[in-house]
């Protein structure tokens, strides 16, 4: 068995544990008859209001697509460009630290006639847009919400803590190799050679290269960005509406209960630092943390009776249900691709400069 086999198979071994924990500790405080009668008491017309609000999270990703690729001189079509989204959110679910979903977008690009370095400055721009808004939201949440934190625990906050860190230093770096890359080449080089020095079977000359390669796809994003200043700006404002979207989630669960005293902004700002706490696990979807911290941090907002509930419902509505939907779009589009061959594939007329 290969290495990255065993790999794969050791984080889901970890997310089946997880699941198989969080499980344990609903049931052993509600029966399944319990959170049945639970579930069955929400209002289906509320519940159902996720649906399109899921069905927009993706189309937000798809118009982020189709902005950079236009710029780059690549358009596509809408319906491709959610396709890709689809493709994406699928693949990042079911792969460890969502590893799999931007490969998976731009293997399906380059099958469309998008040239593959075209593709991947599409996915940096799009990561870039996600993490920037993913920051905005979170220092947002702790600055209005600050009466919320308490709910959190101290587990939970250690998590948020973490979370943003992470996200602040990744958002951070971006932007640093795409507009200064003379300092974030000597950071890079400062750090493969401390990592070096501290493990001898590193290949120093290797780990420069990729820095190098890495450079030059953030040199050609920050080209496009020169030549269209607001593509970055549309980018991060839809990454912002995606987001918005899956923070609307837990709200409409709320509501759904018959629950009231607290407004939608309050519950967006907990879900803003749930996802915050686990979004850097290296777990496909997050599975099992995801579900254990909304259960601790939504415990004051549902109560005893209905945290699991809602936790199930609100996750199935924004992520296992979405993750069916998306698969069968993603088996549909690769079945219609092998069937079509190169009929599917457009025009790409790269700008001279900026993608060669």
């Amino acid at each position: 068995m290969k290495l990255g086999s065993k790999k794969q198979l050791v984080w889901f071994g970890v997310m089946g544990l997880l699941l198989c924990a969080t499980a344990y500790t609903i049931l052993s405080q509600q029966s399944p008859r319990e959170l049945a009668a639970a579930m069955a008491r929400a209002d289906a017309r509320l519940l159902l209001l996720a649906l399109p609000v899921m069905a927009l999270f993706i189309a937000c990703e798809a118009g982020a697509t189709r902005l950079v690729l236009g710029a780059l001189g690549c358009a596509q079509p809408f319906r491709r460009c959610y396709f890709y989204s689809c493709t994406g959110f699928f693949f990042s679910n079911v792969t460890p630290s969502a590893t799999g979903g931007q490969p998976a977008q731009v293997y399906y690009m380059n099958r469309d006639g998008v040239p593959v370095v075209s593709g991947t400055i599409d996915m940096l721009l799009v990561s870039i847009g996600y993490h920037t808004a993913v920051v905005c939201y979170a220092l947002a949440a702790l600055y209005f919400g600050r009466d919320l934190l308490e709910q959190l625990g101290g587990q939970v906050g250690v998590l948020v803590g973490v979370g943003l860190a992470i996200f602040v230093v990744l958002n951070v770096a971006m932007i640093l190799l795409l507009f200064l890359p003379g300092p974030a080449r000597r950071l890079g080089r400062f750090g493969i050679a401390l990592a070096c020095s501290l493990v001898k079977r590193l290949d120093r000359t290797a780990l420069e290269e990729k820095l190098e390669g890495v450079l030059a796809q953030y040199r050609q994003g920050a080209r496009v960005i020169a030549r269209n200043p607001l593509v970055l700006v549309g980018v991060v404002a839809l990454s912002g509406a995606q987001l918005g979207c899956s923070y609307l989630v837990p709200y409409l669960v709320y509501r759904a209960f018959g629950l009231s005293g607290m407004s939608l902004l309050q519950v967006a700002a907990l879900q803003v630092l749930c996802t915050v706490a686990v979004g850097f696990l290296p777990l496909p979807g997050s599975a099992g943390a995801a579900e254990g911290v909304f259960l601790r941090t939504f415990l004051a907002v549902f109560g005893t009776g209905l945290v699991a509930p809602a936790m199930i419902l609100s996750r199935t509505m924004s992520c296992y249900l979405v993750l069916l939907v998306t698969g069968g779009v993603t088996l549909v589009g690769h079945l219609r691709r092998n069937m079509a061959g190169r009929n599917m594939k457009t025009s790409c007329n790269p700008l001279r400069g900026v993608v060669s």
